[in-house]
């Protein structure tokens, strides 16, 4: 009886699934585990194993990992328990929850595995079914201890169900042996699991157990296990074997669009060339049933409006989708791109949302000025998810329906190059180049016929053209595919989004301080843009005019060939200004139109694969294509400890952030807060941080394990 009581706690979460298709089926509580696991009861008990990885996901993204050197807190609460911050202990709930939530998964999976009899087929489970089932939960066993062993280093190893009887005070395993289970639980799992062609991304498959033991093996190279007693190169050596086999199977490729893998993931769209695993949330608070997340909620760009828009019943928030903005990049991430890779203006803030009820677009993103922000602050939120492509309009403030990846393809490209330079005694072979260079070349927007610029040429100068009082520096608004809307939001009564790119500003102009007379004589490239073709393109300088759009006071317009000056903030009609003398009235163009000149042109050169391949390969450069690529996806910190080099980074960061003058922090957000979890690194023991304090739900019961040093 007691057996049975435990199977009904352990899939007590059942309805609340990660994975779509086990929220279809009612879960069965109350059966024998000779009744509940056959048939379709597989389905829910199997989804109760998978279960945890969103607690675990949670952790991830907005608890533990958010401070490393691609990101940091910036939420305003700073207490001694804030996980951000590496402000905590081990009485810290993220630290207890990552655990509990483990361990929990491990529980489910020796449950699982122990009452499911292979050998009873049905009309809904064939023998593959089951051999399948069983290698889900033995690989899912294997990787949340991987989680733990990667966090917490020494952990207590648990390969069977717990029994009333069992001895609570277990030692924690040694980490090689941990290490030594993990491989072992995911190669007997490599065999049974279905390819991603039928399994999908949201269940465990072939290509994902593949490319998560390449991961493994890797973290086994690194420290602290550096190899072990077979070392590192054998290790390295394993990795390449489990890259290999993903990139040989054919059934993977790169997404041509960066962004269209986040928005994929937004939009509840599964695509399994580039997304091999991933945590798949679904519905919001108001369902009954529900695997709701924080992917957008907790991250993402800060919008907050609860505006009702003309013709809608919902307001702003619930259509295009609240985030608090908690979590910003770095200067040294936003450093790592240059001006044409088109990941930098996807993953960091460039703009903000601006809400409009008289005049289309209702919904628009206004860019960042990057002459105020020098071009950078450290006041940008991430930006790789982001709601307004989360479906539906009644998205609620603290959950989204945003699935997380746990592997994607350009992962297991990055993987293979560093396995291929490391087994070839730091020289990557002619595959491994091809490996970095085919993410480098997609995160560059090469691919297909189209490609960033990666030049401004003045070509005419212009005249008309107003000069700033404290400044001879103008921002150039570029007119390209970003500027074109960008679809509804979810809601076609609420109108399109519409979107611009800064490309560039005149970083000279002639003529009298504060009047519109003047000339460009220079331009700077602040971004590639995207969506050019043609090799080189000409370029007008200015805003475009469009139709019943809100214009600002001293924004300059362009139309058929004439430079218009707005003196006045107000918002165009249907009729364009002509004029080449004087002003337009109200009532003709609805905002005054200035004219001032002749718009500048400049000629813009287009982005080739030989500006961006490279031609050899080095492990910095692996760092630092990781950092490009993988930001903000929980890897980060990972990666810093098993290269050695994470007390030396998170230091480095800080005196960074000290260094940068404070005007360039925003708001209640100041200097000593956004260096608050480097310090607490930088300032303390350098092995402390390095893994988690093993929590105090632990400690309290076992009296058989020993804390982590410097806790």
């Amino acid at each position: 009886m007691k057996r049975n009581i435990y199977i009904i706690i352990a899939l007590g979460l059942v309805s609340f699934t990660s994975c779509k298709k086990f929220l279809d089926t009612t879960p069965q509580s109350f059966l024998s585990p000779d009744q509940y696991y056959i048939g379709t009861n597989i389905t829910s008990a199997l989804a109760g194993v998978y279960n945890p990885l969103n607690g675990v996901s949670g952790e991830y993204l907005n608890g533990l990992f958010s401070c490393t050197d691609e990101t940091y807190y910036g939420g305003q609460s700073r207490t001694a328990s804030a996980a951000q911050d590496y402000f905590y202990d081990y009485t810290n709930g993220n630290v207890n929850n990552l655990w509990k939530n483990c361990y929990t998964g491990i529980e489910r999976a020796n449950v699982f595995m122990q009452n499911l009899d292979t050998t009873k087929t049905s009309s809904t489970s064939s023998s593959a079914d089951l051999q399948a089932a069983y290698g889900e939960a033995l690989f899912l066993r294997a990787y949340y201890h991987f989680l733990l062993v990667s966090n917490f280093g020494s952990v207590p190893l648990k390969l069977k169900p717990t029994v009333a009887t069992d001895n609570f005070n277990v030692p924690a395993t040694p980490v090689q042996e941990v290490y030594n289970q993990v491989v072992a639980d995911m190669k007997a799992a490599e065999s049974k699991v279905y390819p991603i062609s039928k399994a999908g991304a949201s269940k465990v498959s072939k290509s994902a157990v593949d490319g998560i033991l390449a991961r493994v093996y890797l973290y086994m190279a690194g420290y602290p296990l550096n190899g072990g007693k077979t070392g590192a190169q054998a290790m390295y050596d394993s990795s390449l074997t489990y890259s290999q086999k993903v990139i040989n199977s054919g059934l993977h490729s790169l997404n041509p669009s960066y962004s269209q893998v986040f928005v994929n993931q937004a939009a509840d769209v599964y695509e399994t060339k580039e997304s091999i695993w991933e945590i798949d949330f679904w519905g919001n608070d108001a369902n009954t049933i529900k695997s709701v997340g924080l992917v957008g909620s907790q991250n993402g760009i800060a919008f907050g409006s609860t505006t009702i828009l003309p013709g809608s019943t919902y307001n702003v928030q619930q259509t295009l989708g609240f985030s608090y903005g908690f979590i910003f990049a770095t200067k040294k991430l936003y450093d790592l791109y240059d001006s044409t890779d088109v990941r930098r203006d996807w993953n960091i803030q460039n703009f903000s949302y601006t809400v409009n009820t008289t005049s289309s677009p209702m919904i628009s993103k206004v860019a960042l000025s990057p002459l105020t922000s020098t071009p950078y602050n450290y006041y940008r939120n991430t930006s790789k998810w982001r709601r307004e492509f989360e479906q539906g309009n009644q998205k609620t403030v603290n959950n989204s329906a945003i699935n997380f990846p746990l592997l994607r393809y350009s992962d297991v490209l990055l993987m293979f190059a560093e396995a291929d330079l490391q087994v070839n005694g730091g020289t990557c072979t002619t595959a491994g180049i091809a490996a970095i260079n085919a993410v480098r070349e997609r995160g560059y927007g090469l691919v297909g016929s189209t490609a960033p610029l990666k030049s401004l040429t003045l070509v005419t100068p212009g005249s008309g053209y107003l000069r700033p009082k404290n400044t001879s520096n103008v921002e150039v608004f570029i007119n390209n595919y970003n500027n074109a809307s960008v679809g509804n939001v979810n809601n076609t009564t609420v109108g399109n989004i519409k979107t611009g790119n800064w490309l560039g500003y005149a970083s000279t102009i002639t003529g009298t301080l504060g009047a519109a007379d003047g000339q460009v004589t220079a331009l700077t490239l602040l971004s590639g843009g995207l969506g050019f073709s043609g090799g080189t393109t000409t370029i007008t300088l200015g805003t475009p005019w469009t139709a019943n759009t809100t214009f600002a006071a001293n924004q300059q317009v362009y139309y058929n060939g004439n430079l218009y000056t707005v003196p006045t903030a107000g918002t165009s009609n249907g009729t364009p200004p002509t004029h080449t003398s004087g002003s337009s009235t109200a009532a003709s163009t609805g905002l005054v139109f200035t004219w001032a000149g002749v718009p500048a042109t400049a000629q813009g050169v287009q982005l080739t694969k030989s500006d961006v391949d490279l031609t050899t390969v080095n492990l910095q450069n692996i760092i630092d294509e990781r950092a490009r690529e993988l930001c903000y996806e929980g890897l980060r910190k990972g990666d810093l400890v098993r290269w050695g080099i994470f007390f030396q980074t998170m230091t480095d960061v800080n005196n960074q952030i000290l260094a940068w003058p404070s005007s360039n922090f925003s708001g209640s957000l100041n200097q000593t807060m956004a260096a608050t979890g480097y310090s607490n690194v930088a300032y303390n023991n350098p092995v402390k941080y390095q893994f988690l304090p093993i929590p105090s739900s632990e400690m309290n019961q076992n009296r058989s394990i020993k804390q982590n040093p410097g806790w």
